[in-house]
């Protein structure tokens, strides 16, 4: 199965914005004016498509996010369930794993990428043989929007050493690379290993924090 969030997980985060199970306590302060989360105040709804895939078919449903913002300043910030990537309609499980299909594998092409059992998710809008799939250019642009998350990445490997001074994440960091045939130039080189080291460290702060780094970083990672 192509890794997805699923229709349950979009349901639920629907019903928890809609009896206001849904609050800012969590977040980290604001980072204009630090006044506390705490104080946040619900600012608006955001209506958001996401695309999940649902036995190969890639679906459009849709949910309401929240916006928080800052009495002490007026700054706003959107509150990401963990299956939502800032800007992004198709879920965090779909985009990471596809992402890190390919940069962590030497010979792996954007076309081997997007394929899942050796078929590639389409689109249902249509019964023609011709009906259109997942385009090996959205891992491209999904790893480069992952590699400008640059803060989100400072930020979140600062959270996981307080929590765990004698992780190895750092080291981990420090070992990875890519192969120098997907490399043309050193940017899309950076951009690679940004993208690949925000893969590795989501994958720690699942692991300690129960929570995605989106979710729990929406008020310092400039994605708001």
């Amino acid at each position: 199965m192509p890794p997805t969030a699923t229709l349950e997980d979009i349901k639920a985060h629907q019903q928890r914005v809609e009896k206001n199970k849904i609050t800012p306590d969590n977040l980290p302060p604001c980072p204009r004016c630090s006044v506390e989360s705490a104080f946040f105040k619900i600012h608006a709804y955001r209506e958001r498509r996401f695309l999940i895939i649902i036995e190969m078919l890639i679906n459009a449903v849709y949910c309401s996010l929240v916006r928080f913002g800052c009495p002490g300043c007026g700054k706003t910030f959107t509150h990401y369930p963990d299956f939502a990537i800032p800007h992004k309609h198709y879920t965090q499980p779909t985009i990471t794993a596809f992402c890190a299909s390919y940069v962590e594998s030497e010979n792996m092409t954007y076309q081997q990428a997007v394929m899942v059992d050796n078929s590639v998710p389409g689109y249902p809008e249509t019964d023609s043989t011709d009906a259109p799939t997942l385009a090996p250019s959205s891992t491209h642009r999904w790893i480069t929007t992952l590699c400008r998350f640059t803060q989100t990445c400072r930020t979140s490997l600062i959270l996981l050493l307080q929590q765990n001074p004698a992780s190895s994440i750092c080291r981990e960091l420090a070992r990875l690379t890519v192969a120098q045939r997907k490399c043309k130039t050193d940017q899309r080189k950076k951009q690679l290993i940004g993208c690949r080291q925000l893969v590795t460290i989501e994958t720690y702060f699942q692991a300690t924090f129960k929570t995605s780094i989106f979710t729990k970083l929406a008020t310092r990672c400039g994605f708001s």
